[in-house]
């Protein structure tokens, strides 16, 4: 049988971090580009599937930060990000968790042969490391596209699928790739490039919309490991 590649999100689909990247995002632009009210000023910027780099875009512009200054001083945004975010995932916080069956497919997708999992997401590669070893998730996931690839997330899953391709030399065909992920967003860089989708209500965009992008499957959760299997077209031994 042809190889088959699942590729996970991260927030929302993984792990829940309960707002710690935003908080971690907020005190990198008070501590870089001293700005003033990050948080009413803010608040009706997008995050939900959308990637790092457009979302720093956007709370520049809302906080009124010219395009030329955000580019001047990007890479020290990024550095207070990636500090910020480790010292917000240190602190205890109760709603912090990795999502229900998460782990468990995890377990039962890596002992399968002939099937290679990795990331797909639009967090910035090293946040997206942060978040994973806060979790202990690390370990599941040698490689996979980022939010620091490219800013559309179409093209951070075609890099994806690339990326693993050439790391595990195997060819992938598009509809044997999986994007497993909690946005509509998700399923429509999955269309896009001719993999399937699988959405999963466990993060923060309703259920009817998730409908209404049309993914191949949709579930409420991650928690029925065959039910996943069955979906990816895996048995259950």
């Amino acid at each position: 049988m042809a190889p088959l590649l699942v590729l996970f999100d991260v927030d929302g689909t993984l792990l829940d971090a309960a707002g710690a990247g935003k908080r971690a995002l907020g005190t990198a632009f008070r501590r870089v580009l001293r700005v003033d009210g990050f948080e009413q000023r803010t608040e009706q910027v997008a995050f939900a599937g959308r990637t790092d780099p457009r979302i720093v875009a956007d709370l520049a512009a809302a906080l009124t930060i010219a395009p030329a200054r955000l580019e001047r001083e990007r890479e020290r945004l990024y550095r207070a990000y990636y500090d910020a975010l480790g010292q917000e995932l240190a602190r205890d916080d109760p709603r912090r968790r990795v999502l229900p069956g998460v782990v468990a497919l995890l377990e039962a997708l890596g002992r399968r042969e002939g099937v290679g999992v990795g990331l797909l997401t639009g967090n910035l590669e090293h946040g997206a490391r942060i978040k994973l070893a806060a979790f202990g998730l690390e370990r599941y996931f040698a490689g996979g596209g980022f939010g620091s690839d490219h800013v559309e997330r179409r093209e951070i899953a075609r890099l994806a699928v690339a990326r693993l391709e050439t790391a595990g030399g195997l060819v992938y065909e598009p509809s044997r790739v999986w994007v497993i992920g909690d946005t509509e967003h998700d399923v429509a860089c999955a269309r896009a490039n001719g993999y399937r989708s699988l959405a999963v209500q466990s993060g923060w965009v309703p259920r009817e919309r998730l409908e209404r992008a049309g993914p191949d499957a949709l579930l409420d959760t991650l928690e029925d490991t065959a039910a996943v299997l069955r979906i990816l077209g895996l048995d259950e031994g």
